[in-house]
């Protein structure tokens, strides 16, 4: 049986497993070539991944007419109109010009004009995608720019999103819901900020009151050995605060961020050993 309407939710949810498809088989042959030195595996990057995209497109969209994503859900291209011609269009947009971007950006990453031009070329892209995505809203057809331009045409096999009533189906769209709002939730919180009071709040806490014993300050002596008191490597941009240790910049200001009341650890625990050694 053929179905000729496909829910919005459906062509989305088989687009996006088209994605997760890419990117396990991708994530599979990096995890077998770990041992090998990147030095072998990254100037060639843009073409494995052309390599990865024109399998996963010929025991697909060419042998098949249609997606892994899509036979997941029983959805497919109408052959109708799929033609040869068409399959080279969509080959071309789909695969080689994430190649070219993605060559061009790796090889040609001096060269300003040819920069531009993949920028420029990826804005009018994704504007149009978006223009496409609002156009999908409204109509229910063609959720991939690349489907609109050539025309391609969706249709349901056997069953579609809307016969398929299983619990699974239902808890597993419940739960990407309720991931996605407390993703956009927790964005939306200052955490930098909250950690701060946090922080000023619990140096009040009975359990935990220091008492800031320094030692004398010094002269600060940078030597070829010399490693910042904070992070112990090479000092980034050295920084000092009073004493003879020295920081890396970033880790000063960012502790200093955190603790308006910060003191060097090392003369912190040498005051704490000293005062130990006194009361005894």
């Amino acid at each position: 049986m053929v179905v000729n309407y496909i829910p919005r939710v459906t062509q989305l949810d088989a687009v996006s497993l088209d994605i997760q498809v890419e990117e396990l088989i991708k994530e599979l042959f990096l995890q077998a070539t770990k041992f090998i030195e990147p030095r072998y595996i990254q100037p060639f990057l843009p073409e494995i991944e052309l390599l990865i995209r024109t399998w996963i497109f010929k025991h697909s969209v060419y042998d098949k007419k249609y997606t892994f994503g899509q036979e997941i859900l029983s959805v497919q291209y109408s052959t109708l109109n799929f033609t040869k011609s068409k399959l080279c269009w969509y080959y071309g947009y789909t695969i080689g010009l994430k190649y070219l971007k993605e060559r061009g950006i790796f090889s040609l990453t001096s060269n300003t004009k040819v920069q531009n031009f993949i920028q420029n070329v990826e804005k009018i892209q994704l504007f149009s995608e978006v223009l496409n995505f609002l156009r999908f809203i409204q109509s229910g057809k063609h959720p991939l720019l690349i489907d609109f331009i050539l025309g391609l045409e969706l249709i349901g096999v056997n069953q579609t999103r809307e016969d398929l009533t299983d619990f699974s189906w239902t808890r597993e769209l419940l739960w990407h819901n309720l991931i996605e709002l407390f993703g956009t939730g927790i964005s939306l919180f200052n955490i930098i900020g909250l950690k701060q009071r946090l922080s000023k709040f619990l140096k009040y806490v009975w359990w935990n009151k220091p008492v800031h014993t320094f030692s004398q300050p010094g002269a600060p002596n940078m030597t070829l050995s010399t490693v910042c008191a904070c992070c112990s490597n090479k000092p980034v941009l050295p920084h000092t605060m009073g004493c003879s240790h020295i920081f890396c910049y970033y880790c000063l200001v960012a502790n200093k961020t955190m603790d308006q009341d910060y003191a060097c650890p090392k003369c912190y625990h040498v005051g704490k050993n000293v005062a130990k050694l006194t009361a005894s």
